[in-house]
């Protein structure tokens, strides 16, 4: 009897503890999926900046993807790279941010052509721009197809002689 007992806890022993030493394993392989890659197929946000020497301006789209019958989120970010009594030339404090391929609507300015950019004097003061890239296409109801679009776009962003542009694909949903 005491080996039957014996047994049974034997068994339950090596099947809760061989579980164990499988599932530890697949733990370990979801958690290394699951970091944020910059290859990962995952992440949809683009991301370009360019700087020179006393501001950076950085452009960003999230999700690089637009459905017709969607928008995008774009981001145009201008960081002070010295104090403003540093510098020597006039700088406009005009932003231009454009698209091609549809329209921009401005959430935090209203002329994407003339977008006046405010910020503090000191170092790293910044600026944020937010708009959303809205495709544009025709569409037939009584077909139910989308047409006259462009399959590629462009997003852009321009302040004091940096020039950031960011492709955007149009997908038709489904």
């Amino acid at each position: 009897m005491k080996i039957a007992v014996l047994n049974k806890y034997f068994n339950n022993f090596l099947v809760k503890n061989l579980f164990l030493m499988k599932l530890v394993p697949l733990i370990t392989v979801f958690v290394f999926i699951s970091c944020e890659d910059s290859d990962n197929i995952f992440v949809t946000e683009k991301v370009v900046t360019a700087n020179n020497a006393k501001f950076e301006l950085t452009l960003k789209i999230d999700p690089d993807i637009a459905y017709l019958n969607s928008s995008t989120k774009v981001t145009a970010t201008l960081t002070r790279l010295i104090p403003s009594d540093s510098l020597i030339d006039y700088v406009s404090m005009k932003m231009i941010m454009d698209a091609v391929g549809g329209t921009l609507d401005g959430h935090s300015f209203s002329i994407p052509s003339s977008i006046t950019v405010s910020m503090k004097d000191s170092i790293n003061s910044k600026f944020e721009a937010l708009a959303f890239f809205s495709p544009s296409y025709s569409y037939s109801s009584t077909s139910d197809t989308y047409y006259n679009y462009k399959s590629n776009g462009h997003i852009s962003a321009s302040f004091d002689g940096m020039n950031l542009s960011l492709p955007i694909k149009m997908v038709v949903p489904r």
